[in-house]
Order: structure tokens, then C-alpha cells, then sequence
């Protein structure tokens, strides 16, 4: 598949306008339909409706628009890996579950950077089975998790904890007032739902559930509510008294996993850096 007609594609869905992918691309708005016409020509279907000023999907195009980004996103990595490998430089790919961002300090990447001033660094965010694939393909070095993951080839350990705080953005709120108030339910892990059920056996059903901490941060710094996010992330808005412990509230805590694969080249660069994030708790 021609990379030049994925991206040819992908700009034309956005702009919704050939002349303006034309340009986007610096192209001539001609070089623009006949790449359509190439890739509608292999695939066999009509990718686009097109209407004066309305350039619209078609249901071929709306199947076809995951696979096509998901394959330019795919040669972006090879590239990547292909110069990072020719760099004499030393390297790291870097792999993160999301939630964990919104719980840790970075001055271990900021050290990390200064020690090691020449590294090339690429940081992803990805799930925990998306960073155990990438492990065992040798398309990543490190990845770190909120929850253990099994593979022949990986080898795990446990750096450290998360510690979560139910906060609220009323202050002085007992637990049942915070959970009955625009609670916010974030699905940190398996863990944590375990350890809130615990906690919390008679609690309502929440009216709000979102996928990561910062989503929740946000929604209770603009609407008010209550949730529970890391003691890092809240640090801030509670010293400012935007955001207010719920103070009988229990704190839950999730281990921080590392995975990396056994037979990796670059073992001394992320015993170095797991040293740093260790170090940080």
C-alpha cells in the first residue's frame, strides 16, 4: 500500500475539500483525485461521496479510515525505529497506561534527561495488553502499568505505589455526602473497584464514570463532585482550596508495575531509569 495515498486519504477526510489537502500536502488539487482514484482503484469501492462543497465518507470509507490511520501510524513507528536504530546515540521507547500519567511527578524523566543528554526518548501511552504486545515484539523497551501482565518473555517487577484521595470540591464533606454528590467513578483498575467496593459496600450507583484520573480532575474543577484522584495531581488545587479532602474517606493504593523484555539490548539504560522512577516515590 502507498503511504502517499493513506495520507492523501486521511487529509482529504479532514479537510473535507480537495484544493485545501491539496495544499496541506503541496500538491496541485489534480494529484489529489488521482491518488483518490488509486486507492478507490485497489480497494474496489468508492471511498467519498462527492458533492460540491460536501465531501462525505462513504460507508467503505468510514470502515476503511481506522485501517488507514492505524497504518500510517504503524510506518511512523517503523520509521522511528529504523533511525533510532541507525543513531550511534542511545535510545528508549517508553510506554505508559494512561492513568498512571495523571499520578507521578517527572522529575525522575527530567534527571534522566540530564543524565543522559544525547538519549533520544519516544513516550506512548497505551494499555496494558497494547504495552505487553509491544514488549514481546521489540517495538518498546519499558513499559509501566497499574497492573501485572504475563508473557514468556517479559520479565516484571513492582516499583512502587499509587496513592489516591477522595477529594471533593465542597469542603468539609463526610464520605456519604461526597458519594451521593456528582460522585465521580474513575476505572483506575481492577484493583481499586475491589478495594471502593470494600469501602464502600452501600454506596449509590455513580452518575458519572470516566476512563482517566485527568477527566475526572477536570470535571470536578468545572462542575464540582467528588472522586478519587493521586495525592500528586490534587496536590495544587487543595493547597489553592479548589479541591478539599473528604477527610474520613480511606486511601486506596495501587502498585506500579515495569515490564521489559528479558532479552533487551538496552538493560543497563532502563535499570538506570526504573533506579530514578523507584526514587521518586
Amino acid at each position: 500500500m502507498d503511504i502517499d495515498l493513506l495520507k492523501t486519504f486521511v487529509e482529504v477526510y479532514h479537510t473535507r475539500h480537495f484544493a485545501r489537502a491539496a495544499d496541506n500536502l503541496f500538491i496541485t488539487p489534480s494529484a489529489v483525485s488521482a491518488r483518490i482514484r488509486q486507492l478507490e482503484s485497489q480497494l474496489g469501492t468508492e471511498l467519498f461521496v462527492r458533492e460540491r462543497s460536501n465531501i462525505q465518507l462513504t460507508r467503505a470509507g468510514e470502515r476503511f479510515l481506522g485501517h488507514a490511520r492505524g497504518m500510517l501510524k504503524t510506518w511512523e513507528l517503523a520509521c522511528y525505529e529504523v533511525a533510532v536504530d541507525a543513531d550511534p546515540r542511545p535510545g528508549l521507547t517508553l510506554l505508559v497506561v494512561p492513568g498512571l500519567w495523571d499520578g507521578i511527578r517527572l522529575d525522575w524523566l527530567r534527571e534522566l534527561q540530564d543524565q543522559q543528554p544525547d538519549m533520544s526518548l519516544r513516550v506512548e501511552t497505551l494499555n496494558s495488553s497494547q504495552i505487553a504486545t509491544r514488549l514481546q515484539q521489540n517495538s518498546a523497551d519499558l513499559g509501566l502499568m497499574l497492573e501485572p501482565v504475563a508473557g514468556p518473555e517479559l520479565q516484571l517487577q513492582q516499583l512502587g505505589e499509587l496513592e489516591l484521595v477522595m477529594v471533593s470540591a465542597r469542603p468539609g464533606q463526610s464520605v456519604s455526602e461526597a458519594l451521593a454528590d456528582r460522585y465521580v467513578l474513575v476505572d483506575w483498575n481492577t484493583s481499586f473497584h475491589a478495594q471502593h467496593a470494600n469501602a464502600f459496600p452501600a454506596a449509590p450507583t455513580p452518575r458519572t464514570w470516566v476512563s482517566t484520573g485527568r477527566l475526572a480532575y477536570d470535571l470536578l474543577l468545572s462542575t464540582g463532585g467528588a472522586a478519587y484522584l493521586p495525592v500528586p495531581m490534587v496536590a495544587d488545587a487543595q493547597q489553592e482550596r479548589r479541591l478539599h479532602a473528604v477527610a474520613s474517606a480511606p486511601r486506596i493504593s495501587l502498585r506500579i508495575y515495569a515490564a521489559s523484555a528479558i532479552w533487551s539490548e538496552r538493560g543497563a539504560l532502563i535499570r538506570q531509569v526504573l533506579d530514578m522512577f523507584g526514587a521518586s516515590f
